[in-house]
């Protein structure tokens, strides 16, 4: 109990940082077929289109105050909220990749499978797919472990390959990682509170979209960190020389590891840095973000961290890339 008291005071921590600079994208623009469209939903979560395929990353889309985690409230998804993200219901779902198992990363999962297709699968460790077992959605998940990290897998009607790396979880605040418990077998009861989202193995993405099903012609690549690790923990083999279009990198707590985002820039040399996860996610943050006070944007935005890459930015929610 004085375990659980401590962690909820950790995150009681996380307040608000108001000056920031964001990218204006336009959202507007017409999808189509060939074009890759990635909207950054704030946090972990991105919806991507290709190809008349959807998939989703991290779904979390409901925020819970402060006030619900102390007061022992069970976490609550927002209709409202994941419309706002999504849309109206539509069965249009090819696949969701879920980094690790933390509620602000996985809770919503449960409350979009009116989304799903017959088809969809979800991507994550063997601890995720545990502790999402009482939702039945395990005949839909391909799971992580130590011999299945680093193989390329096919989703998506095969027109989206990704490959998932073993990595780590940072200290959220005072050198404590909050949660960290990994499962080895099914819950038998869906989990109630923050707390009982426990994060399991994290999970970085290599993905690419191909120019026809299944083929090895690239036409873009992106790299998916939703929580910071020290290089070279959670970075890919990326030997076959196709360049790397975009990193997304979370800038929650980069600064409590060692070389991170700075080992990863340098070794992927992207054409694209987009910082996600900055956000304050105990306030709605579409509308109107603001972001953790424990984030240090003057040192994250430095010439420093950032090896002199240019092209980098703080994501902005409904921004599109």
């Amino acid at each position: 109990m004085q375990r659980l008291f401590s962690s909820l005071l950790m995150l009681s921590l996380l307040l608000t940082y108001n000056s920031l600079i964001f990218a204006d994208t336009n959202c507007s623009k017409a999808k189509t077929n060939d074009t890759v469209s990635i909207r950054y939903l704030g946090v972990g979560a991105l919806d991507i289109h290709y190809q008349d395929q959807r998939v989703l990353t991290d779904p979390f889309y409901s925020p819970q105050s402060l006030w619900r985690i102390i007061s022992f409230s069970a976490y609550e998804s927002s209709k409202q909220a994941i419309e706002k993200a999504l849309g109206k219901t539509k069965q249009d779902v090819s696949a969701i990749l879920i980094g690790h198992g933390h509620y602000d990363h996985a809770a919503d999962v449960p409350a979009i499978t009116d989304y799903f297709k017959d088809t969809t699968q979800i991507l994550g460790s063997k601890s995720t797919e545990f502790l999402l077992a009482p939702n039945h959605l395990k005949q839909q998940f391909i799971s992580f472990k130590q011999n299945t990290f680093n193989k390329w897998v096919w989703i998506a009607g095969d027109w989206i390959r990704v490959k998932a790396m073993a990595s780590e979880h940072a200290p959220q605040a005072l050198g404590i990682n909050l949660f960290p418990a990994i499962h080895d077998h099914e819950l038998k009861e869906a989990p109630k509170y923050v707390w009982d989202w426990s994060q399991g193995t994290n999970i970085t993405w290599l993905m690419d979209f191909v120019k026809t099903p299944q083929s090895n012609e690239v036409l873009k690549r992106i790299f998916i960190q939703t929580s910071a690790s020290a290089f070279p923990v959670g970075a890919p083999d990326v030997s076959d020389s196709i360049p790397v279009d975009q990193l997304y990198l979370a800038a929650a707590s980069f600064d409590h590891v060692e070389n991170y985002p700075t080992g990863l820039i340098k070794y992927l040399n992207p054409k694209e840095v987009i910082f996600i996860h900055w956000e304050n996610f105990f306030k709605p943050w579409l509308d109107d973000p603001k972001a953790l006070s424990l984030i240090n944007f003057d040192k994250l935005m430095s010439q420093k961290v950032l090896a002199g890459h240019l092209n980098s930015v703080i994501g902005q929610p409904n921004t599109c890339y």
